[in-house]
């Protein structure tokens, strides 16, 4: 494993530059980040509140009995992201504000769309063939962080209903959000879209959250040309707005600088309940005219339930997510269940690798000539290389893709490769 993150180190050392020939090797290895401190530099930008994030993942997938196109073969998906945190208290005085700004650049094809033929994106990180700004806003907090409000350019699930438990799958049913809420809803983004929006956030304890977001649901924000800058803020192209309340147990918290990290007694767990609403014009699913309005709600959990001893997080955690829309003559997939397992450190001396099987189901509406439903089984392995660089490979079965009973069962295999910049 050390050797394939040297050869991905020497891959990079060219965008690395100066300030990774600085390093010796095994410095850059164990560091946070491929491109190093830039010479000291970016921790002086972090201090005087300048954080820069980039990162870029690529899934490069193969499918055997596909049901689109030639039926086998295999694609590229890859997307660049980036963005800028300036932290205004410490640049102008301003307590508790900050500026937020990020964008992507998408590459690549939906091996999806061309040959496996079902409806959950086999590749979670295509999302087109475009440059594109993505969030731009404003955040405020006050009394002690208990209280955030947002405002800008806005990704919805950055607030709502996503778990990072969700990315250690390629899948694109779960990772994220479960599909059906931003495929039936067009305030709900994920990245890199963005709309119009305002969120609150308030926790009046620790790990207990409560959060209201409002957004634009604006379809041709979403569908634009003009890579993420149609800023136009028109109401009556509707207004998505959700609520939703979370509460954590037995949290791992970060450690302080100079100190030990604290382990919990208990095991960590969470849940989450949302509801959410849209308004304005949804084509109907037999293309028979339009329909004012659709909801839904949703509801998570995951709990860990064996942690190995003498360690801060490895072991098992289950999880299970559901998402309805009822209304079905507007929504293509109105039920979504998803569950699995996670192991963080299964292969020993590999402590942060994670092992996560996977299961997906979507239900189509009943107004879908056949209608059916359509299930994905996932096995995925996440080899973390370094802090910086991780491998993934994974194997997918598709069945009844697109609620297709007759269709063949699709199998997906490859991998996902993330760097962080």
């Amino acid at each position: 494993m050390r050797i394939l993150a040297g050869i991905g180190a020497m891959l990079l050392a060219g965008m690395a530059g100066p300030a990774v020939a600085q390093q010796s090797v095994s410095e850059w290895l164990d560091g946070d980040y491929a491109t190093g401190d830039w010479g000291g530099a970016r921790t002086t930008l972090e201090d005087a509140g300048v954080k820069f994030e980039g990162a870029y993942t690529t899934d490069i997938m193969a499918v055997r009995n596909g049901n689109a196109g030639s039926g086998d073969g295999w694609d590229y998906a890859g997307r660049m992201d980036f963005g800028l945190e300036f932290d205004l208290e410490k640049l102008i005085g301003a307590t508790g504000l900050s500026f937020y700004a990020s964008g992507a650049w998408s590459s690549g094809q939906n091996l999806s769309d061309r040959q496996v033929g079902n409806l959950f994106s086999v590749q979670q990180i295509f999302t087109g063939q475009e440059a594109r700004l993505s969030e731009l806003y404003f955040q405020q907090k006050l009394f002690d962080d208990t209280l955030k409000f947002k405002i800008g350019r806005l990704t919805t699930e950055q607030d709502f209903l996503a778990s990072d438990i969700y990315t250690n799958y390629v899948n694109g049913g779960i990772n994220g959000s479960p599909a059906n809420v931003p495929g039936g809803n067009f305030g709900y983004t994920t990245a890199p879209f963005a709309q119009w929006g305002v969120v609150g956030a308030y926790e009046p304890i620790e790990d207990l959250r409560f959060a209201v977001g409002v957004y634009n649901a604006d379809e041709k924000t979403i569908d634009d040309h003009r890579n993420g800058t149609r800023f136009t803020l028109d109401p009556e192209d509707g207004v998505f707005a959700i609520g939703e309340v979370s509460y954590g147990w037995n949290q791992l918290k970060e450690a302080e600088k100079g100190k030990e990290q604290e382990v919990p007694e208990g095991l960590a767990g969470m849940v989450k309940l949302g509801i959410f609403g849209e308004s304005g014009h949804h084509e109907r699913v037999d293309g028979e005219g339009h329909q004012d309005g659709s909801a839904g709600f949703y509801v998570s959990a995951q709990q860990m339930v064996y942690r190995e001893p003498d360690t801060a997080d490895q072991g098992l955690t289950p999880w299970a997510v559901a998402s309805f829309l009822p209304r079905e003559s507007v929504n293509e997939l109105p039920v979504f269940f998803g569950g699995g397992l996670v192991y963080k450190g299964l292969i020993p001396s590999r402590d942060d690798d994670n092992t996560a099987l996977g299961f997906f189901y979507g239900k189509l509406s009943k107004d879908i000539n056949p209608g059916g439903s359509e299930k994905i089984l996932e096995l995925a392995y996440t080899a973390q290389l370094t802090k910086w660089f991780y491998v993934r490979p994974d194997l997918q079965l598709v069945f009844d893709p697109a609620g297709v009973s007759s269709a063949d069962t699709a199998v997906v295999f490859g991998g996902e490769i993330g760097v962080t910049f």
